[in-house]
């Protein structure tokens, strides 16, 4: 059986699962360049978010070139990979309470966490999870990613993950 050639990644999933240290670890082991949604989406880092026009058009520079990996969950700026895309990788917790314990995990590993980042981040996933406040009547990664479903990959164990790597 021949290896599937993957040039173009794009990696979706809850926040928190690992979608930079997975394109991080597919970049180095491919060669190919890794870029997040947020480097487009936000002008300045977690601050000042770039008008959504601009954003568009600098993501949709990286999704023609031959080669690229994009992890992130912004909808507008994952929509133009999604046809280009080789492969789409959904990282998946396997429940909410999982999810937060790896938040708060991760909260105390990163030196710009802050505990207020840390509770609109665990309220996000709250009512992203069941389509509450805000988030209600907006379509889930799941739903996003649905139409392009031959080429994903759904990943929800550490183990899951390691054997994707390996299997490159």
């Amino acid at each position: 059986m021949t290896k599937e050639i993957l040039n173009r990644i794009l990696i979706v999933g809850d926040a928190g699962r690992g979608k930079s240290t997975l394109a991080s670890k597919i970049s180095a082991k491919l060669g190919i360049p890794h870029y997040s949604t947020d480097d487009f989406y936000y002008e300045v880092k977690f601050s000042k978010v770039r008008n959504r026009p601009e954003s568009i058009e600098k993501i949709k520079e990286i999704f023609k070139n031959d080669k690229w990996i994009i992890e992130g969950t912004t909808k507008h700026l994952i929509d133009p990979g999604l046809h280009s895309a080789d492969k789409i990788i959904h990282l998946r917790y396997k429940s909410i309470l999982t999810q937060w314990i790896f938040l708060i995990k991760r909260y105390f590993q990163r030196e710009n966490e802050t505990i207020g980042g840390l509770y609109k981040l665990m309220r996000h996933v709250l009512y992203k999870k069941y389509h509450l406040g805000h988030r209600k009547g907006k379509p889930t990664p799941t739903e996003i990613i649905d139409p392009h479903k031959h080429k994903v990959a759904t990943l929800s164990s550490f183990k899951e993950i390691d054997e994707f790597i390996n299997s490159l």
